[in-house]
C-alpha cells in the first residue's frame, strides 16, 4: 500500500525511483527495454494497490457506515436498496485481495520482477469472473442510486456528509461504485504494455500472451453482460406497453431476444376493388402505426394512449419484407408520396401473406429500416451472407490455428457464428480449413 501513495510529484513512485534500486546499481545492467518491462510490470502492482485502497474506503467508509445498517432503527437504506447498491462489492474486494497478495509475493522474491504474468493468467481463469457478475449488475445499481438520490432525503443528506470527507478526496460514492468496471477494462492495457516489451523468443511471451487473451475475453463478457441487462430491462418496458387485444397473444420477454429499432410510420390503404395489389381504389385512408423490431420478431401496433400499444399483425423477422415503393401511385391520386416503404408480411399471426404501404418520416428512415428487416445479399452468386440474428450456428470438431491475421484460433468444441459462407466450403471436414469469415459466439 505503501508504494501506491503519490509521490513527490502527484504520481505513483516508479520501479527506478526505489531507493532498494537506485542503492543496487541494477539499472546500469539493463537495457531500456528491460527497464521498461520492470516498469510496466511495477505499475500492475501499485495500481492494483491504489485501487485496493479505494475499494476499503467503499466499504469501510460507504458500505458500512451506521446510517446504512439496515439493522438499526436509524438506517437510510432498506434491505432491498442495500443489496442492489452493494451486493456484488465484497467478493470483488476478496478478489482484489488474493491477486495484490500474490504479486506483492513475487515482488518480495526479488528488486528485478521475474514476471507477474502468470499470476494474471491464474487470476484472471480462476477469479475474474467476480468482475462478470459486478458488471452485469451496474445497470440495477446505478438505477438505485439515481433513484434514491431524487427520493430518498436522509439518504441525500447522509451520502452529503460521507462524500465531504477528505477520505474520498473530493470523490462521489458513485465514483467509487465504478471502480471495478474501470479496473478490469484498464488490466488488458496493463498486461499489452508487458506484452509488447517481451521477446516473442522469451517463455513468458506465449503466458503474457495468454493472459491479455483472457483479460481481453473478460472484458467482452462483462461488456456483454452488461448489455444484457439492460436488453433485458427495455423488454420488460416494452412489453408493460404492448398490448394483444386484437391479435392473438404471444410471449415476449426471452433471453435471446431484445429490441433492435422501433419507429412510427404513416401506413396507407385502400377500399376494396383495386385492380391490382398495388393500385388503390377511389379513396386512401391514411392511419399512423408503429414498428418493433426485435431480433426474432416483427410487431405492428397502433398507439392508444400515452404508453400503450395495440398489437394489430406480427410475424417472425425472417417473414418479413421490406423494400422501396414507387411514388408514382400516389401522385396520381394526387398524394404526396415520399418514402414508401413495402411491407411485405409472407406468414402474419393468421398464416396469411399480408402487404402493406408505409411512408417514413424521412429518406434516411427508410434505408436504415430496409437494411434492419432485408438481410444483406451478396454481389457474389455463390456467396451468402447472414445476419447475426439469423446466422446458423456450428461446433468446432478440429482445431484451427490461424493462419492470417484475419483468421481467429479455434479449439474443440467452440461454439461459432457463422456470418458469411464462401463458395469452396464444401464439406464439414474442410469447414474451417477454407477462407471462411466468422466471430466466435
Amino acid at each position: 500500500m505503501e508504494l501506491a501513495e503519490p509521490s513527490a510529484n502527484g504520481g505513483r513512485t516508479l520501479w527506478c525511483q526505489l531507493p532498494a534500486i537506485t542503492k543496487s546499481g541494477i539499472l546500469s545492467q539493463l537495457s531500456i527495454q528491460a527497464k521498461k518491462k520492470q516498469e510496466a510490470m511495477f505499475e500492475v502492482i501499485t495500481s492494483e494497490a491504489s485501487y485496493l485502497r479505494s475499494l476499503n474506503i467503499l466499504v469501510k467508509h460507504f458500505m458500512s457506515c451506521p446510517e446504512f445498517n439496515c439493522d438499526s432503527s436509524q438506517s437510510v437504506l432498506s434491505k432491498r436498496d442495500k443489496h442492489l447498491l452493494f451486493s456484488d462489492l465484497l467478493p470483488v474486494l476478496q478478489c482484489s485481495e488474493r491477486f495484490l497478495a500474490d504479486l506483492e509475493r513475487r515482488w518480495q522474491e526479488n528488486i528485478v520482477i521475474s514476471d507477474i504474468c502468470d499470476i494474471i493468467l491464474s487470476h484472471a481463469e480462476k477469479h475474474f469472473d467476480v468482475y462478470i457478475k459486478y458488471c452485469s449488475h451496474q445497470l440495477y445499481q446505478e438505477r438505485t442510486l439515481k433513484e434514491l438520490k431524487g427520493s430518498n432525503l436522509a439518504f441525500t443528506e447522509v451520502l452529503r456528509r460521507l462524500e465531504s470527507s477528505p477520505a474520498c478526496q473530493n470523490l462521489s460514492m458513485h465514483s467509487f461504485l465504478m471502480l471495478p468496471m474501470q479496473r478490469i477494462t484498464r488490466l488488458p492495457l496493463l498486461v499489452d504494455a508487458i506484452y509488447r516489451r517481451i521477446d516473442f523468443t522469451c517463455p513468458q511471451f506465449e503466458i503474457c500472451k495468454m493472459a491479455l487473451a483472457t483479460l481481453n475475453k473478460i472484458v467482452q463478457e462483462c461488456n456483454e453482460g452488461a448489455r444484457k441487462m439492460e436488453r433485458y430491462e427495455e423488454m420488460l418496458s416494452v412489453s408493460r406497453q404492448l398490448e394483444f387485444k386484437e391479435v392473438k397473444a404471444i410471449p415476449l420477454i426471452s433471453s435471446t431476444r431484445w429490441l433492435v429499432k422501433r419507429g412510427e410510420f404513416l401506413r396507407f390503404s385502400w377500399k376494396e376493388g383495386a385492380e391490382t395489389k398495388l393500385t388503390f381504389g377511389r379513396k386512401i385512408n391514411k392511419t399512423t402505426v408503429n414498428l418493433f423490431l426485435f431480433t426474432d420478431l416483427l410487431l405492428i401496433a397502433k398507439k392508444k394512449g400515452e404508453e400503450c400499444y395495440h398489437v394489430i399483425d406480427y410475424c417472425l423477422r425472417n417473414m418479413a419484407q421490406l423494400t422501396d415503393l414507387d411514388a408514382d401511385i400516389f401522385m396520381s391520386k394526387g398524394e404526396t408520396g415520399k418514402n414508401l416503404l413495402l411491407l411485405t408480411m409472407l406468414q402474419n399471426h393468421e398464416n396469411k401473406t399480408n402487404e402493406i404501404i408505409l411512408q417514413c418520416n424521412s429518406d434516411s428512415d427508410r434505408t436504415r429500416w430496409i437494411d434492419a428487416i432485408t438481410p444483406k445479399i451478396s454481389d457474389n452468386p455463390d456467396e451468402i451472407i447472414y445476419e447475426e440474428w439469423d446466422c446458423p450456428q456450428v461446433q468446432v470438431i478440429h482445431p484451427y490455428t490461424a493462419q492470417q491475421n484475419d483468421e481467429l484460433n479455434l479449439q474443440f468444441a467452440d461454439v461459432v457464428n457463422v456470418l458469411r459462407k464462401m463458395a469452396d466450403v464444401r464439406s464439414r471436414y474442410n469447414w474451417f480449413q477454407r477462407k471462411i469469415l466468422i466471430s466466435k459466439a
